[in-house]
């Protein structure tokens, strides 16, 4: 992106979740200056609730063949882990519909491969960050599947072996050896599976330390600043919000589902949409001592200390802060058969995230067409975690010009930004308070 000797000295990036952080912390390490803004808390969004997975060995984009039909057969249940509402919005209807045509074979082995690519060393750059304090008291040992039937662990197993991935010699858990692996476990869960080597992570904790590094690297860290408008005119980015406006060589939109309101103001728009997921935490006892996949009931059991996260759903509607009883009850529904001794009743640290979703499940990683100085990295639907540390090297790469344009173009936003008609006849959008 960037031509030799003209790469900037100074981003101002715009979304303080995990994304935004770690785009910070690899700018900052190429020498740039940095501001961070943040509408509310750093990590709020889809950064602290999630459930904490690091596992590039299983990533795949969440349109693959089949996935309709099992989503639809089982959305009339209260307890389906997906849930579409009734006032959903065309706009949204439209981006489902894109959705399902990309839940193909063929769309699906490109998303697979582009994701492995982007996700290619990440091991080593959580390794890096933990060397320099920045960890979330990662579990290193795998994760369980659980099912509640041999044939469909099976199933999965099968699926999970053309992914290549590293699954244990153990292979299919049954009765008494599954029940070994997992205390924890109820005589709900009869066949299972481990995949070795993969990790999970604290990411309310991850966030904190990795933003305790910025300010000692020199990012400044700005929390409370809701943007109203990211302009790019006369070689220079200038960012309003309530609390001043910012200007600097270049911009990274790192807002999550809100970047779509953001870069409307320069004419685009992106097919973005939230697809929310709720958790919270229990206690248990004992606690699984690794996170489990309740694969049948689609919900994640992450151990954080002597609580358990628990983390599901996939919700659709027009207001991605709203926060629904209803879907909290669907996952303790769909978990309560499975974890041992786990306190029903009192859930704490609830929470709600709207994930940004992608039709192709591919994050949106590049400069917004026609605007070289501001770029757009969100997008990562159920990943953010994850591809957080190569999604900031990316960035990184595209700034300075050492991107691979390998890895680059499978997430150049172009492949999902359409230009506003208006833009061309010098209208101008009504500029939103959205950051």
């Amino acid at each position: 992106m960037t031509a030799p000797g003209t790469a900037p000295s100074s981003v101002t990036i715009v979304g303080g979740g995990v994304i935004g952080l770690m785009c910070a912390h690899y700018l900052g390490a190429a020498g740039l200056r940095v501001t961070v803004l943040e509408r509310d808390r750093l990590g709020s969004g889809a950064s602290r609730g999630n459930a904490g997975e690091v596992c590039p060995d299983l990533v795949e984009p969440l349109a693959a063949p089949g996935v309709i039909g099992t989503a639809l057969r089982g959305l009339h249940r209260p307890d389906s882990a997906l849930a579409v509402h009734p006032s959903t919005s065309a706009e949204l209807l439209r981006f489902l519909v894109r959705f399902g045509l990309r839940a193909t074979a063929r769309h699906y082995d490109r998303g697979a491969s582009a994701l492995g690519a982007l996700a290619k060393g990440t091991f080593g750059l959580f390794e890096e960050l933990e060397a320099l304090g920045v960890d979330g008291e990662a579990h290193k040992d795998g994760f369980l599947f659980a099912f509640p039937s041999r044939e469909y662990a099976a199933k999965a197993l099968t699926a999970f072996r053309r992914l290549d991935a590293p699954i244990a010699a153990s292979g299919l858990l049954t009765g008494a050896a599954l029940a070994g692996t997992e205390p924890a476990l109820t005589e709900g869960a009869r066949a299972g599976f481990v995949v070795d080597g993969q990790w999970s992570l604290d990411p309310g904790l991850f966030v904190d330390r990795l933003a305790e590094r910025l300010r000692r690297q020199g990012v400044e860290l700005i929390e409370g600043a809701r943007v109203s408008a990211v302009t790019d005119r006369a070689g220079r980015a200038e960012v309003r919000t309530s609390a001043g406006t910012y200007r600097s060589d270049a911009v990274v939109v790192a807002a999550g589902i809100w970047s779509r309101q953001l870069v409307r103001g320069l004419g685009v728009d992106i097919d973005l949409v939230a697809g929310k997921g709720y958790s919270f935490s229990v206690a248990a006892e004992p606690p699984p001592s690794r996170l489990v996949h309740l694969g049948a009931a689609k919900v994640v059991l992450t151990p954080m200390g002597k609580r358990v996260r628990v983390a599901g759903t996939m919700e659709f509607e027009r207001d991605p802060d709203r926060f629904r009883r209803r879907r909290v009850e669907a996952i303790v529904a769909a978990a309560r058969p499975y974890l041992r001794h786990a306190d029903w009743d009192d859930l704490q640290e609830e929470w709600v995230g709207p994930r940004p979703m992608t039709p192709d499940g591919l994050a949106l990683i590049g400069p917004v067409p026609g605007h070289s100085r501001v770029l757009l990295a969100t997008g990562h639907n159920m990943l953010g975690l994850m591809l957080a540390p190569a999604t900031g090297r990316l960035v990184a790469g595209l700034l300075t010009g050492d991107a691979d344009p390998a890895v680059s173009s499978a997430f150049d936003p172009k492949r999902r930004v359409r230009r506003y008609p208006w833009r061309v006849h010098g209208i101008q959008p009504v500029k939103r308070r959205v950051q």
